[in-house]
Order: C-alpha cells, then structure tokens, then sequence
C-alpha cells in the first residue's frame, strides 16, 4: 500500500513538473505578505522573522511540502523597509523548487493620515528535476523505465516583483505584480501573477477586534478570490476562517480554511486546516500550515 501511495507521489510529481508554477498563496499571509508585494516590508515599524510552512497527505513519505521565509526591518531615517524572502517547494518525488530575493521599500506620507509604500524585489528561481530519488523498483515495470532515469535537470531564472500600498491606521490596500518578467510559466519558473487586496481592522470593545481581508488572485486564466475574517481576544488569541473561490468556474473548486493561534509579547503561533470544495478540487482533505513569527520593537531613542 506504501509503494502504491508512493507511485502516485511520483506521478503526481511527473504531472507538475509538465504544468506552470504557481506563487504560494497562504491563508496566513496577512500577517507577512512581502514574498507577494515588496511594498508590504517594513510595515510593522519593527524588526520581523516569519516562519510558514504547508504540508499536505501528512503521513505519507515525500508529500509536496513548502517552507516560506520572510525576514523584514524598517529604517526611519531613509524610510525604507528592507527584507529577504526565501522560499522552498517540494512538488513531489524529485521535484523542487526554490525562490530567494531581496526586497525594497520606499514609504511617502502623503498627509497625517495615508502613507503610501513602494516596493520592488529582485532575485532568482531555482527549478530542479531529479528522477533518482525515485526507489520504486519493483513498480518501475509499470512505466517506461528510461523516463524515470531520464538524468537530473536544472534550470535558474531572474525573478523581478513591483507593488504598492497604501495604509493608514486600520486599513490598508495594496496591488502587486510578481514575475514580472514572465509572459509564459515553464515547468521551474511561473509566469506572471497579479494581486490586489485591501485589510481592514476595527476594534469592537476593550477585549475583542476583527480583521477583514478581501483579496484578489489572476494568474493567465486563473482567477482567486479571497475572503477572510479574523477575530482577535484581548490580543492574546485568535481564530477564524477564509475561503477562496474560483470566480471563472463558478466557485468550482473553492477552498475553506479554518485558522486558530496566539501571541504574546513578541512571538505569534497559528495553525491553518484547509480542504477544498467543489467537483473540480484537487487539493488534499489534509492540507496543513503552521506560523511561527518574531516580531523584535527597535529602542527608541531618547533626545536629551
């Protein structure tokens, strides 16, 4: 049963190294969002590590899995935010690939209430193929055997992001465009992806806030939406959901997901389970993700 379950891994593997890359596109990046607008570093003010990581068919050896980095800071005085994020996607048996880039962004106050950012990120795509990680011999009889040891291939692409946001106290709208370079995806690089979003945030009473969040996702013929609620207590504990609809395909498939956590002080913990709706889903029934985060406040200096 292993050995069959391990056969579709590589399967599946084959079938994504044929298809277009796609940009990660995680519930919890409301929080850290710089890996998809660099516009959106440096703004917490503060110095912030971000942590996410997504895994899916949880058990099974060599499940897709992705790990996203994001490390941003702002400096006042050139009022600047400054970040790196670093990306890894294991599509399967053989299959990864992996993105790192430096990201920049110049914030204008445009009056006492509205600050406008602007963000451009550069870096590289690394996409590799390797079919010797493949074990499954005593199934190799049901392939063509030479195309599972076809040698290892490798391919490293530019990779060029612009943004901008505009933001004032609870209420933040942004647009990007990642690949910019990309008119066509090829099996290790993606090609062109646009967002739109806006955040909203209001607090309610002395223990409890909320944060809506109305996203937008175009990918060549792929449209997402997004709609996500979040409902903060005391500051300390958080929860709710978001769901992604397919706009072109009549909401077939969407995706639901549910996400609990908390902070305290300068570490934040969440936990997302998400499943996929609809006859068109492919996504697992098992999909997970996991946040860690630091957000380290800078001393202020005192003027004597």
């Amino acid at each position: 049963m292993k050995k069959r379950l391990l056969t579709i891994l590589f399967v599946l593997g084959c079938l994504f190294s044929a298809t277009a890359q796609q940009d990660f596109f995680f519930t919890q990046q409301t929080f850290s969002r710089g890996n998809i607008n660099p516009a959106g570093v440096g703004n917490t003010g503060d110095v912030d590590l971000f942590l996410l990581g997504r895994l899916q068919w949880l058990g099974v050896d060599n499940a897709p899995h992705t790990i996203l980095l994001n490390a941003t800071n702002y400096f006042q005085k050139i009022q600047s935010g400054v970040g790196l994020s670093l990306s890894y996607d294991a599509l399967g048996i053989g299959h990864s690939t992996t993105e790192i880039k430096a990201e920049y962004s110049y914030q204008i106050d445009l009056n006492p209430n509205w600050i406008l950012s602007m963000g451009i990120s550069a870096g590289m795509f690394l996409g590799i193929y390797d079919p010797s990680a493949n074990t499954l011999e005593q199934e190799a009889e049901r392939m063509e055997k030479e195309k599972l040891q076809a040698g290892k291939e490798k391919e490293i692409t530019p990779n060029f992001d612009l943004g901008f946001e505009i933001n004032r106290r609870n209420l933040t709208l942004g647009v990007s465009c990642t690949h910019i370079q990309n008119n066509a995806s090829t099996s290790y690089s993606s090609d062109r992806h646009i967002y739109a979003y806006s955040i909203f945030t209001q607090q309610l009473n002395k223990l409890w806030d909320l944060m809506i969040d109305l996203g937008y996702m175009n990918r060549n013929k792929v449209h997402l939406a997004d709609l996500g609620v979040l409902a903060f207590y005391n500051r300390l504990f958080w929860g709710g959901f978001s769901w992604r609809p397919d706009l072109i395909n009549g909401c077939n498939p969407s995706y639901l997901s549910i996400l609990v956590g908390f902070e305290y002080h300068i570490v934040r913990f969440g936990y997302i389970y998400e499943c996929g709706l609809g006859t068109r889903s492919t996504l697992p029934s098992n999909t997970h993700e996991i946040l860690l985060s630091f957000r380290i406040p800078k001393k202020e200096k005192s003027i004597d």
